[in-house]
Formats: C-alpha cells, sequence, structure tokens
C-alpha cells in the first residue's frame, strides 16, 4: 500500500531497552512445569506484543522468519516466537494461509478446524519427532492472524461498503478507495484476505482471474442491498464498463482542456515574435482540439443520463419493493383485525347514539336540579339582603309550596305599600304636572 511510512513507527513496550529482561524474552522457552507464572508471563508478552505490533502496520498475514526480523533487537533475534505461534494456533488466533482460500468455505474451514487441523497437528509433531522438522520451511509458512483480519474487515464495512452500494471496482479501484479512506494494510495479500473473509460473510461479490499461475482478485461487487445476488451478471459488467468509460472520458476532456491552453500559449509566444503563420497554425489545432473536446462532451453526457436512469430504475424498484411490503403488512393487518367498512360504520353509529342517550340524560338532570337551585338560592339571597337593610320579614317567611311544589311568593298589602313607597324615580322619567314626591329609599 502506498503511505509515507518514515512518519510512522512503532512503539515497544518500556522494558524494551531493559537488556536483562529482554534477554530472558529473547531466549527459548523452558518447559512450562519448572515454572508456570514466568511461562504464561513470558508468552502474554509476546502474544499481545505480535497483536499489537502487526494491528499498527495493518499486517494480517505474516511468517515467523518475518516476524523474527521485524522484531530484532539490534543483532537478537527472538528465538522462542516459533513457540508462540504455536500457541497462538492452539488457541485459534492466527491460522494458516492456505486456509483461507476461496474453495474452502466455512463449513469446510469448520471441519478443518475441528478434525483435519487436530490430525495434522498430531501428524506433524510425531513426524517431527521421527523424521526431523525443516525448520527454514516452517519459517516460510504464512500465517493469518484473525483479530488483526476482523479489525480491518469492521473499517471496509464500516466506511467504504455504505458509500458505494451497488458498484463493482477492480481490485487496484478499491485499494485506492482503501487509501482514500485511511484503512492501513500492508500489502495486496492481506486485501485479499479481507475480501475472501467480506465474501465469506455475504458483504461482497469477487470475480477471479488467473495471472501469472496465480488466483488473483478482479472485480470486486458491492450489493445495492443484503439480500441482492453476490454474482457478478451481464448486467453488473455493463453498467461497470459504463463507469470505466466515464471516468476515461473525463481524463481525456481534462488533457484536451491542457492542450487548449498550451496551443494558446504557444500563439501568443509567436505573436510576441511576429511570427504570425505560425500563430495561425497553433489556432488552428486549437479549433481542432475544441471540437474534439465537444463531441468528448457530448459522449459525455450521453453516458452520464445512462447511468443516471440506471441508478434511477434501481431506485424505482426498491421503492416498489418497499410499496409491495407495506401494502401487503396493512392488509394482513386489517384482516387480522377485522377492520372492515360495514363494521367500522356501525361501530360509529352506534357510539353516536350512545352519545346522544347520554346527553339527554344530562340535560334533563340539569334542568331539574338547576330549576329547584336557582329558585333556592334566590330566596336565600333575598333574606340576607332584607337582614342587611335590617328588615325583619323575610321573603323566605312568605313563601309557600303549591301543589306543583314550586315556590311562590305571597306579599300582603303593607308590605306593597312599603315597597311602593320606597321606588325612587329617576329625574324626567314623570311629567311635569305630578307632585308626587319620592321618598329615598333608605340606606341600609
Amino acid at each position: 500500500m502506498a503511505r509515507d511510512t518514515e512518519k510512522l513507527k512503532f512503539s515497544f513496550p518500556a522494558c524494551w531497552e531493559d537488556v536483562e529482561i529482554m534477554q530472558i524474552h529473547f531466549a527459548t522457552f523452558r518447559p512450562r512445569h519448572l515454572n508456570i507464572e514466568d511461562y504464561e508471563t513470558k508468552m502474554k508478552f509476546w502474544k499481545d506484543l505480535v497483536t499489537q505490533y502487526l494491528k499498527f502496520w495493518g499486517q494480517i498475514t505474516f511468517s515467523l522468519r518475518d516476524l523474527q526480523l521485524k522484531l530484532m533487537r539490534g543483532d537478537q533475534l527472538p528465538a522462542c516466537l516459533d513457540t508462540v505461534l504455536s500457541e497462538m494456533y492452539q488457541q485459534n488466533q492466527i491460522r494458516p494461509r492456505t486456509d483461507h482460500d476461496l474453495e474452502n468455505s466455512w463449513t469446510g474451514w469448520l471441519i478443518n478446524s475441528l478434525v483435519k487441523r487436530p490430525l495434522s497437528w498430531s501428524w506433524l509433531k510425531l513426524k517431527h519427532s521421527v523424521v526431523g522438522e525443516d525448520v527454514e520451511a516452517t519459517k516460510l509458512v504464512e500465517w493469518i492472524h484473525l483479530e488483526v483480519l476482523n479489525d480491518i474487515c469492521g473499517l471496509m464495512v464500516k466506511k467504504i461498503l455504505p458509500e458505494n452500494r451497488g458498484k463493482l471496482f477492480h481490485f487496484d479501484a478499491f485499494k485506492s478507495l482503501c487509501d482514500v479512506h485511511h484503512i492501513r494494510i500492508h500489502s495486496e495479500k492481506d486485501i485479499f484476505a479481507c475480501l475472501i473473509t467480506l465474501h465469506a460473510r455475504h458483504l461482497v461479490g469477487l470475480e477471479f482471474k488467473t495471472e501469472k499461475q496465480a488466483r488473483c482478485i478482479h472485480l470486486i461487487k458491492i450489493p445495492f442491498k443484503e439480500t441482492d445476488d453476490l454474482s457478478i451478471n451481464e448486467l453488473d459488467l455493463g453498467v461497470h464498463r459504463l463507469q470505466i468509460t466515464q471516468a476515461d472520458l473525463l481524463k481525456q476532456l481534462q488533457n484536451l482542456e491542457e492542450e487548449i491552453k498550451a496551443n494558446d500559449e504557444k500563439a501568443r509566444q509567436y505573436i510576441k515574435e511576429n511570427k504570425r503563420q505560425m500563430a495561425k497554425t497553433y489556432l488552428r489545432k486549437r479549433h481542432l482540439v475544441e471540437k474534439n473536446h465537444e463531441r468528448r462532451s457530448l459522449a459525455l453526457y450521453n453516458i452520464e443520463l445512462l447511468l443516471s436512469s440506471v441508478e434511477e430504475a434501481q431506485n424505482s424498484g426498491v421503492v416498489r419493493d418497499a410499496y409491495k411490503i407495506g401494502s401487503s403488512t396493512l392488509q394482513k393487518i386489517l384482516s387480522n383485525s377485522g377492520l372492515k367498512y360495514d363494521n367500522v360504520d356501525e361501530v360509529l353509529a352506534d357510539v353516536q347514539e350512545t352519545l346522544e342517550q347520554h346527553r339527554e340524560v344530562q340535560d334533563v338532570l340539569s334542568n331539574g336540579v338547576l330549576d329547584t337551585a336557582s329558585t333556592q338560592e334566590d330566596d336565600q339571597l333575598e333574606n340576607e339582603l332584607r337582614a342587611l337593610c335590617g328588615e325583619t320579614n323575610s321573603v323566605s317567611n312568605a313563601a309557600v309550596i303549591n301543589n306543583n311544589e314550586r315556590l311562590e311568593v305571597v306579599i300582603s298589602d303593607q308590605e306593597m305599600i312599603e315597597m311602593l313607597a320606597n321606588l325612587e324615580v329617576e329625574e324626567a322619567s314623570v311629567s311635569l304636572p305630578s307632585t308626587r314626591t319620592v321618598k329615598p329609599l333608605q340606606e341600609c
């Protein structure tokens, strides 16, 4: 991967500068039963260091020889890494890169992990104990660190896949996407391992090609949605060709614009040198380039129009699917709940009738209560007013109840005369010849 490695530097643990401690760590492992605590401490140190180092550089694939060279301390090579890798292999933290080939499905990998690998591991131990181990060949065996693999795949799923739904990429274009999104990956072998993993998880589709007797990834398909077919069909290839043609036309237009500017500069230069014929030659060349630029621009417009129509058709399909799902869901809900027009109309009519009956009952109750209550309240207020004015007789004493159970007020003649005498007449409300005097109302 193209990156500025000079600015990157891995930070080793603080004990890396301690000579005595590192001599112990770099030495081969002693039998575990002699000192279990020291054995586990040393094993944890190297397992953590290997993991952190590979994560820092984005290196998924590695070999024993590769690690020994990169983790050298001066001229000293770590002599214990073979035991560390053996321990990590048994704990399923690493696995051979050959097991990661596309032909081995995840079912095959499960069988390989549970059946074939333990048998082969036992066979290798027996073989090495009898025949002797090829040390150099073992150091060159490539391994895959599963934790680093999962971390980098997670970054791809988070950063690259959501922004490129429904697109097809060449391997080199996908590698450039990793650089654009600042996903640090050590080599193309690591990208290959990640893509194989994403393909096994049904997140991308892959198409391979054979190049220099090696199987390489040629095309990567990022599906528009998870349920789409991952196989690369003729439609995908057609859209991909249109996208490639679009990119090529953009580059051609940029080159033509630069050529137009160069011809203009040449024409100006010859005019300054008073070489008008040469200037006209470059002007004619400029006109030819402009016509070519116009034709390329029209072709680019047509291709972009086709791509836009394809994208619109895909979106329309998504909308149609959403309508179908929504319609079937609503029909199912209405069917299960028994909601129909006739049922709803009957229920609403019943509700309206019930509300009207309730309203009539409330009106009857409120009218009867209000008539009696208002009359009693009015009598009580009259009594209070008479008490405030110092009158001895109250209206309530004169009140009787008739046969219709309604209150009637009975007033004597004397009380009527007194009430008339107490009336007050406004000015100009009677004629001038009237000589009746108005007695003022007694103050309360």
